[in-house]
């Protein structure tokens, strides 16, 4: 899956949480976690995955990104970065202080 693929594969798995009658009432941060539970499986058993979900292929920081305001479907979240792809590697702490990026923590599975 590249990375357009995951981004549109989230999106629909996100729609279908928010409408599906048994995960209908879960509170967002709840939903968030079964679309990323689904894709990190869908990325795991994907042939030739060009992107590996977080942990799996070493990235450090993942990077906030918002929807636009005119975007009929708002989706707000965090994507593995990595960090030669950061630009400024020297902004690294200034932008993990204003919350453009994290630090991913290790998962052991």
């Amino acid at each position: 899956m590249n990375l357009e693929e995951v981004i549109m594969a989230s999106i629909a798995e996100f729609l279908d949480v928010e409408v599906h009658r048994d995960t209908e009432t879960l509170d967002l941060a709840s939903k968030i976690e079964i679309v990323q539970r689904r894709i990190a499986d869908k990325a795991k058993n994907n042939p030739m995955p060009s992107f590996v979900p977080k942990g799996l292929k070493g990235y450090e920081y993942e990077m906030f990104f918002s929807s636009n305001p005119n975007d009929m479907i708002k989706i707000d979240g965090w994507i593995p970065i990595e960090t030669e792809k950061i630009g400024k590697a020297d902004k690294i702490s200034e932008y993990i202080e204003i919350g453009l990026l994290r630090k991913i923590k290790p998962s052991y599975s």
